[in-house]
């Protein structure tokens, strides 16, 4: 950073503004340095500022339920921070192709503006192969029932 210490002279009713090495060094001495807790303080507010403008969203991350289902399947069955990865990596993708299949089929139904259980069911049917599709469907209406009879008991 440049900075311009101005020094103002009055000449014939006109002010001219020039700057000049003298009384950079002056204005140096004159002016009060912050300490160094302030400083300190300035910087983190403005790095802080920083960070959370250039901050992306976070990536949806299954890690716990996965390695959940892993272990109601296969107990005895670990599994490494890279296929781990891979295993998020492949939910995350999944979850996308329903949730923008289920919008797709929201905007050609209408001019409704809620998705609702169908258009789930609709982009499952439509997004997950064979088997996986029949077990996909009656999973998804296994939880609509669950949550249904669990409100209605509130």
């Amino acid at each position: 950073k440049t900075y311009f210490f101005l020094t103002h002279k009055i000449k014939n009713g006109n002010i001219n503004i020039n700057p000049t090495a003298d009384t950079m060094t002056d204005t140096k001495k004159m002016t009060k340095t912050p300490t160094k807790a302030a400083a300190k303080g300035a910087t983190d507010k403005t790095t802080a500022k920083k960070k959370s403008k250039s901050r992306k969203s976070a990536k949806p991350n299954f890690n716990t339920y996965i390695y959940r289902v892993l272990k109601e399947t296969h107990p005895g069955i670990g599994i490494s921070k890279k296929s781990m990865g891979i295993m998020n990596d492949f939910v995350v993708d999944m979850m996308d192709k329903l949730a923008s299949e289920a919008k797709h089929d929201l905007h050609i139904r209408g001019k409704e503006k809620t998705l609702r259980e169908w258009h789930l069911n609709t982009a499952t049917r439509l997004v997950l192969p064979g088997e996986l599709r029949e077990h996909g469907v009656n999973e998804g209406t296994k939880a609509i029932h669950k949550f249904n009879s669990h409100k209605k008991k509130k």
